[in-house]
């Protein structure tokens, strides 16, 4: 009898067990507030947002990715099998992850106010260039690796920078309220970006931004390879 009562007990902890690893295995692209915007064969642009005291599904980071916060937000993340860590985020703050060894956790909301962020990964199974770092006044590099060189660039009121043509095109994010002008080859157009706003500048076109603001303009650029 002690035997059996042994056995069921083990079972159905195992159960339990196998239903946390099956849950915690969801992919990030999939955890429903990660919002797959943009996709192509070198990024994977996901949206996210969280609302006050919300909190995602533990899910899985496993391709090389780009984060990117735009709220100063109250967070904690807890890595599965660990005790959660309190942090704030700040707008504007970027950073490269290599996620060598797969990260598994979940993150919530401690705050009063929304928190957004953007998880760019870089799905290119390897890198198909190798272009020297951009060189401008407005830019500054702040990584550099084997599938993109990541730079944070201000523009002030007026100011142009000019993209060469890229073999793996560009990708542009807003981190603040930009208005600017700006052409691919000959097509131009005026917008007005607000924070997590991109725009993708295909692969073969030359790029030219203006700031056609008041202000100055922020932004994130991957020179994807």
């Amino acid at each position: 009898m002690y035997l059996y009562f042994m056995r069921k007990k083990y079972f159905i902890i195992a159960g339990v067990c196998l239903s946390l690893c099956s849950n915690a295995q969801v992919a990030v692209k999939n955890e429903p507030r990660h919002h797959n915007v943009f996709e192509n064969d070198y990024v994977r642009v996901l949206d996210v947002f969280i609302p006050p005291h919300d909190t995602t599904q533990f899910h899985i980071h496993s391709t090389p990715s780009v984060f990117t916060t735009f709220t100063n937000t109250g967070t904690s993340t807890q890595l599965l099998g660990k005790e959660s860590v309190s942090s704030k985020s700040v707008a504007g703050n970027s950073w490269y992850d290599s996620l060598t060894t797969p990260r598994v956790h979940r993150v919530w909301n401690d705050d009063t106010s929304w928190f957004h962020v953007m998880d760019i990964e870089l799905v290119a199974a390897k890198p198909h260039s190798n272009p020297a770092p951009l060189q401008s006044a407005a830019m500054q590099l702040y990584f550099n690796e084997p599938l993109a060189n990541g730079y944070h660039l201000q523009l002030l009121p007026d100011n142009v920078v000019q993209l060469p043509p890229s073999v793996a095109g560009y990708l542009l994010l807003s981190v603040g309220t930009a208005t600017i002008e700006y052409k691919q080859n000959d097509y131009m157009q005026h917008r007005i970006m607000k924070s997590g706003h991109y725009l993708w500048i295909d692969p073969g076109r030359a790029f030219a931004i203006t700031c056609t603001g008041d202000t100055a303009a922020r932004f994130v650029l991957l020179q994807l390879k």
